[in-house]
């Protein structure tokens, strides 16, 4: 059965069971078959899993024949509440974590800028010769961009994990209630191939800057210092310059 002959059953015996939400089910169903697709599973295999469509549209609960689950439904809910404190805590947590990300790599840009004018505001940033602030400035610019890259991969990651959560609270209540349940969501983002290609190139190509412009960054400041250990010849974390 390919896609467009489940949703059509979907859709028609939906409809012939007065189901009020009957769009938004079939939107879901067609989002979980794009998922899929993207995935690499066929229609045929898709559906095949899914099951017979007009049996899936008879579980769900029809307007004004609601079916009476209160005892169990209601030691669902208590469930899910006890659930939902550490879900949110748990959510917390990766905001939190979000947010550190995109501090971070607001100042690698900051600490950049400041290299590349020869800044140091409040004397934080080391004096060093220009050529070398230049070059580990551009090694922070792309830390900044491969942290943003990460910023917004994990904004994604915590958006998919939050509607999956969502999604297995409804599926929850609606099978303690005794109506059928949509189909389960992915943890992880689904983004389009597209942005997944541009997200991948971005990330790479700010890692291996940032690797060789430290390096080289590295070697130069010790070619300049004349020791390997340069940051005592510019008198660095306390030591004294050397002459």
């Amino acid at each position: 059965m390919t896609k467009n002959e489940f949703l059509t059953i979907l859709a028609n015996e939906l409809k012939k069971n007065n189901i009020a939400d009957a769009e938004d089910i079939i939107n879901e169903y067609e989002q979980h078959f794009a998922f899929k697709m993207a995935d690499g599973f066929t229609e045929e295999e898709i559906a095949a899993k899914l099951g017979n469509p007009a049996v899936l549209a008879s579980q769900f609960e029809s307007a004004g024949e609601a079916k009476k689950y209160g005892g169990k439904k209601a030691i669902t809910v208590i469930g899910l509440c006890f659930v939902d404190l550490f879900a949110g805590a748990f959510f917390a947590l990766l905001i939190a974590w979000e947010i550190i990300m995109a501090v971070f790599s607001v100042s690698n840009a900051v600490i950049a800028v400041c290299l590349f004018s020869g800044m140091s505001p409040w004397l934080l940033i080391p004096p060093m010769p220009y050529w070398c602030a230049a070059v580990f400035g551009l090694s922070l610019t792309a830390l900044s961009v491969l942290s943003a890259v990460g910023c917004i991969y994990f904004a994604a990651f915590i958006r998919q994990l939050m509607r999956s959560y969502g999604r297995f609270h409804h599926n929850t209540i609606a099978a303690a209630s005794g109506n059928a349940v949509l189909p389960s969501l992915a943890i992880h983002p689904r983004l389009p191939a597209k942005t997944n290609r541009r997200i991948r190139s971005a990330a790479l190509f700010s890692l291996t800057l940032f690797v060789i412009c430290f390096i080289l960054g590295m070697i130069m400041s010790m070619i300049s210092a004349g020791a390997l250990e340069f940051w005592h010849a510019w008198g660095w974390f306390g030591y004294t310059a050397a002459n």
